[in-house]
């Protein structure tokens, strides 16, 4: 099985990203995702070498290459087995956000933990555990054009920090470059909604298997698109957070219309019974909004 390593990261998305592997479509490999820089570097052997290495946030590693990718295309990136490195931390720097200092920091102040990763436990300190809920953070195929850091996310993907991006899911991001150029990173060990700490969720790292299949884009695709075996979700980053709830509402309309068989009319009138909406980060340049309906609320999709 091919693996793509950490020892070339990106910290932007673009086109000239230069390759660092290439797959075909339907073809399963290994990514090892790096972890953030935080505090755990203090005490790591290698952390001045590190500290240089890590110039930026939520580092890709590398840049993946899909054989037969063209623009207009989509590409379905599953997600595998995600196996956790031992360490990771959660860090507030202050200000974010969800909570700003517009005069200083908040009440809260600076704070940070580091933790132990065992099993599927991590080990918080004073007795107190939480469970292992492995997520990828960062999905995101290169912009024709533009260059981003790995901090935004939009109609790429990119820094979507959505819990549903787990072992068993389907992340669905367009082509817009020869190959789509995938990047993958900000693994976490759990987080919570909203993502408040900035840093975190648990910032962790490991390894991920990830298989990317090239299909047509459908006539209704917009944006990013979540398949789990329980739900289908949209996804829109934008800015205000209502900016991005309106976004993944209105591509939730045009998928139910394309590929269910409902009306416009029907399908907004449907989700207002059954649509279930979070912001599940509050704190990078843009905000990240899922809305998903569960399979049982919906027919057979249209030919297939």
């Amino acid at each position: 099985m091919k693996r793509q390593g950490r020892e070339v990261l990106y910290f932007e998305i673009g086109a000239d990203n230069p390759p660092t592997l290439r797959v075909r479509s339907g073809e399963t490999f290994l990514v090892e995702t790096q972890l953030n820089r935080g505090p755990w570097l203090n005490d790591h052997p290698e952390g001045e070498r590190l500290r240089r290495t890590l110039i930026g946030g939520n580092p890709s590693s590398g840049c993946i290459y899909v054989e037969g990718a063209r623009p207009g295309d989509v590409v379905y990136v599953h997600i595998g087995a995600i196996r956790l490195d031992p360490i990771g931390f959660t860090r507030y720097s202050g200000n974010t956000g969800a909570m700003p200092g517009w005069l200083g920091p908040s009440g809260v102040g600076e704070a940070e933990r580091i933790v132990r990763i065992e099993g599927d436990r991590i080990h918080w300190g004073n007795g107190r555990t939480l469970p292992v809920r492995p997520m990828i953070g960062y999905v995101g195929t290169a912009p024709e054009r533009e260059r981003y850091h790995n901090g935004w996310g939009g109609y790429w993907g990119g820094n979507l920090d959505v819990q549903e991006v787990t072992t068993g899911a389907t992340v669905v991001l367009p082509v817009m470059v020869e190959g789509a150029l995938v990047h993958i990173g900000d693994m976490h060990a759990i987080q919570g909604d909203g993502e408040i700490c900035g840093a975190g969720g648990i910032e962790a790292s490991g390894t991920v298997e990830i298989t990317i299949e090239v299909r047509p884009r459908p006539k209704s695709y917009i944006g990013p698109r979540i398949l789990t075996p329980t739900h289908i979700a949209t996804v829109a980053m934008a800015r205000p957070a209502e900016d991005a709830f309106r976004q993944a509402l209105a591509a939730m309309i045009l998928w139910l219309e394309d590929e269910y068989g409902f009306s416009k009319k029907e399908a907004y009138l449907w989700l207002g019974q059954v649509l279930e909406a979070r912001c599940t980060q509050f704190v990078n340049p843009t905000f990240t909004y899922i809305a998903k309906v569960h399979r049982s609320f919906l027919p057979p999709p249209q030919g297939g």
